[in-house]
Formats: structure tokens, sequence, C-alpha cells
């Protein structure tokens, strides 16, 4: 894809145009969504007391997802095998590192996506 501004009286106008290759412009084949994901994770900070909320960020193909705060920071990794993963570069400050995804939405600290009916 490429992106093209023009300035012309004042107003910028954005041209957008798709490089077809193949026939398509979304030529990779499709991806089954991983049910047991959370779309957020609720998680308590000891240190200043407060709640703190991680929305599902992404989710890589080996199946680790990364959940990240409203402001965009990295807030926490689940792996493959459902576990809150503590951080590695920092103190585990959240009390939900080392708990599993069903622990979390046993005790209501897991938003779930809701299906469309």
């Amino acid at each position: 894809m490429t992106f093209a501004f023009q300035r012309s009286r004042g107003a910028i106008y954005l041209a957008l145009s798709a490089v077809m290759l193949g026939g398509s412009a979304l030529s990779a084949s499709a991806q089954t969504v991983p049910s047991n994901m959370p779309a957020a994770i609720l998680c308590y900070a000891k240190a200043d007391q407060s709640w703190r909320v991680g929305y599902l960020s992404r989710v890589n193909k080996n199946g680790e997802a990364m959940y990240a705060g409203a402001s965009g920071a990295l807030s926490a990794t689940v792996d493959a095998k459902g576990i809150v993963v503590a951080p590695s570069n920092r103190p585990a400050g959240l009390d939900c590192f080392g708990k599993s995804l069903e622990e979390l939405r046993a005790s209501g600290r897991l938003m779930d996506f809701q299906p469309k009916r």
C-alpha cells in the first residue's frame, strides 16, 4: 500500500492506493482466531494499590498473547499454556503474574469477547 498526501487550497487530501498482487490485496490465507484468549485481563498493582486493565494487543503464531494498557505500554504476556508470565526486565508488580487464565476467569478477572449471535 502506498499513501500520498497532497495539499490543495489549505486542505490535505489522502490518496490511498493498494498494489494488487496475485489478483488480491489480501493474499494471505485466513487464520483461525484463538477462542480462549480474553479481550482484557484485570490485575491488582500492590505498589500503588490500583487496578490495571491489560487489553489484548497481539497473538503470535506460537500462541503467546500480549496485553497492553490503554497507554499502549506492555502490561503482561500470556504464554501458549495460558499462564500470565512475569516480566524478565522489571519487578512483577501485578498479582496476575504466575496465574492461569482459568484461575483469573474463575475469580472474575477476565473480560471475554462476546460472540455475535
